[in-house]
């Protein structure tokens, strides 16, 4: 890396698909806690599990889209998070 515009460039960005997913989600659960959040966040990797559309990849995907956006404490958050959807 020689500069910081380098450095940049190089960092994943989230699709647009991906990018309007958590737009629509953030939208849905506006002012709801984060007990709500994460239960529905559980809720609908179940029905994914269960239908077949949600793997283990596509949830390190997920997780690996948002990190770069997360302080220490939410990206903590986020692996407790993580570790339930692929135990669940």
């Amino acid at each position: 890396m020689r500069d910081f515009n380098n450095f940049n460039s190089n960092v994943k960005k989230p699709d647009d698909k991906a990018m309007g997913t958590l737009k629509a989600f953030a939208q849905k659960y506006e002012g709801a806690s984060e007990d709500q959040i994460i239960s529905q966040i559980l809720i609908e990797a179940q029905k994914g599990r269960e239908n077949g559309t949600l793997t283990d990849a596509d949830i390190d995907r997920f997780k690996n889209m948002l990190y770069p956006m997360l302080n220490k404490s939410q990206r903590e958050k986020l692996d407790k998070v993580v570790k339930k959807l692929k135990t669940h």
